[in-house]
């Protein structure tokens, strides 16, 4: 087999992809109980200071699922963000091996620091998760002209910005004593609702470049490259040539 031109070896990111996609699989799932439980909280409000187990058990038990379910949400959005990050990482870094002629305009650290970076995580993130769908093409595909990504792509974004703010604001709301119940539980359901639909257009962004990077390995057949092959190891038990070889003797 031919060696590999590509001096950038090209590491699938497929197994990661769909890590990330069960993840946030269970996380929608996870806020759309949240939103259940968010709405029956309304009807029976948690149990106060004043009442005892017996008198509001409906309310004692739906606050123990929320605080519940609060704890597992946290737990897999914390996961998730890691295998994300994990897996945004290794697709950057498979657009050296697509485009080894095209510059990028970040690096795969910085396509995944941004996200911590105050600011500049309202902005850079969704340009490089861009990038990466645009640039996971063939050279000669990225040369013709950068194909706009899928509609998923800005309305995920949009989805992030927003459940980020309304998860900031409902967490403050839950530490202030003096914000009623219901107000809180109102914005809780909106943060869950659209974390919810962030996790579904997440889910569609990570399975859009997954499969363009797949395709692209394939069309390019940087999975059907082999290594050279090593010399042999019993180099003396080749055969010698000598002048008897030569003259017929």
């Amino acid at each position: 087999m031919t060696p590999s031109p590509y001096p950038v070896p090209f590491k699938s990111a497929h197994l990661r992809a769909n890590i990330v996609k069960v993840l946030l699989i269970i996380g929608a799932i996870a806020a759309a109980i949240s939103l259940i439980t968010d709405s029956l909280s309304i009807a029976f409000p948690p149990i106060t200071e004043n009442e005892e187990l017996g008198d509001n058990p409906a309310g004692f038990a739906i606050a123990l699922v929320i605080f519940l379910l609060a704890v597992f949400e946290l737990i897999v959005y914390l996961t998730t963000v890691v295998c994300f990050s994990v897996w945004l990482y290794r697709a950057y870094d498979n657009l050296r091996v697509f485009n080894r002629w095209t510059g990028l305009d970040y690096s795969p650290s910085l396509a995944v620091g941004s996200f911590f970076i105050p600011f500049a995580n309202l902005v850079i993130p969704y340009r490089a998760v861009r990038e990466v769908w645009q640039k996971s093409e063939t050279p000669e595909e990225t040369m013709l002209a950068l194909t706009s990504p899928p509609a998923s792509f800005p309305i995920w974004w949009m989805f992030w910005i927003l459940a980020s703010i309304a998860g900031n604001i409902s967490m403050r709301l839950s530490l202030n004593d003096n914000v009623p119940h219901t107000t809180g539980a109102i914005v809780s359901i909106g943060s869950s609702a659209l974390y919810l639909m962030a996790a579904v257009f997440a889910f569609f962004v990570v399975d859009a470049i997954d499969r363009r990077q797949e395709d692209t390995a394939e069309k390019l057949q940087l999975g059907k490259f082999a290594r050279p092959q090593p010399p042999p190891v019993d180099l003396g038990s080749a055969p010698v040539m000598n002048e008897s070889s030569f003259s017929g003797q």
